[in-house]
């Protein structure tokens, strides 16, 4: 019986995949429909990262299935290994919180949400601002810093703060960025005094 439960399941799921908008399937995974969850599993096996996000996204919260944090960060962790911006950015966001069930690895989180901000991931870039601002001294990554100093620059993803632009500027470049270097000489040419304090 279920045997033929599970083979009900499959047939159900593969169904469902092949002519239903992700969306819908994730909608209704997050709803705990089994047929959609097996579908999911189907997906990512078949290797599609949205699938492999979403289903450690659900894991992780244990909506629609069983809380399950080792499947979640398998299933976040193989996405971001085969370059998933969102689901580096859920894992660098999990590594650098330290969230249950799960050791903070600051350098491991920054690069992980410096990849993600590399590809204009909102989440990744604010993240990596709240970090910054709260950690001013870690130098873990001259280029993490320089996007968070873009971002500000631009108005881009962080509201426009040329003050806040020119530190973090001038923290890159402090690390060895160039590019930071030469854009720290140019904005205080027309700033000069943005970072007295």
């Amino acid at each position: 019986m279920c045997r033929l439960a599970y083979i009900f399941i499959a047939i159900c799921a593969s169904a469902l995949i092949s002519g239903t908008p992700m969306r819908e399937i994730e909608d209704r995974a997050a709803a705990g429909e089994s047929s959609a969850i097996s579908a999911l599993r189907d997906s990512a096996e078949r290797g599609s990262l949205r699938a492999m996000n979403y289903l450690g996204f659900l894991y992780w919260q244990g909506m629609g299935t069983r809380l399950d944090r080792d499947s979640a960060l398998f299933y976040l962790r193989r996405a971001s290994e085969a370059g998933d911006v969102k689901a580096s950015a859920n894992l660098g966001h999990l590594l650098l919180t330290g969230a249950p069930e799960l050791q903070a690895d600051t350098a491991a989180a920054i690069r992980l949400l410096d990849f993600a901000a590399a590809h204009h991931s909102p989440s990744a870039i604010r993240e990596l601002a709240d970090y910054f601002s709260i950690n001013p001294g870690d130098s873990t990554s001259a280029g993490a810093i320089k996007k968070v100093a873009d971002a500000y620059s631009h108005g881009h993803l962080l509201r426009y703060d040329y003050k806040k632009s020119i530190e973090y500027y001038d923290r890159a470049a402090s690390l060895g960025d160039t590019t930071a270097r030469r854009i720290i000489d140019e904005l205080l040419q027309i700033f000069p005094d943005a970072l007295n304090h």
